[in-house]
């Protein structure tokens, strides 16, 4: 009796590799992007000196309501 073995495993090993690479560089090209984003609205933002995200967009929040007031 003959036993074949298959080499699905390497193939699929193979596959997840990839696919990991695939989303390795689509997350690293997302947060490239989010963090030019985050320069250029800091750039907008006057006097703006954080550095952390989170508190980046709070202090974008809070001058896009000083605008909104001063524009009602």
């Amino acid at each position: 009796m003959l036993v074949e073995e298959t080499p699905a495993k390497p193939r699929s090993s193979s596959k997840r590799t990839r696919a990991a690479e695939v989303h390795n560089l689509s997350e690293k090209r997302r947060r490239s992007r989010i963090n030019e984003k985050m320069k250029a609205l800091q750039n907008l933002i006057p006097n703006s000196n954080k550095t952390d995200k989170a508190s980046m967009l709070d202090e974008a929040i809070e001058y896009l309501k000083q605008l909104q007031l001063q524009v009602q």
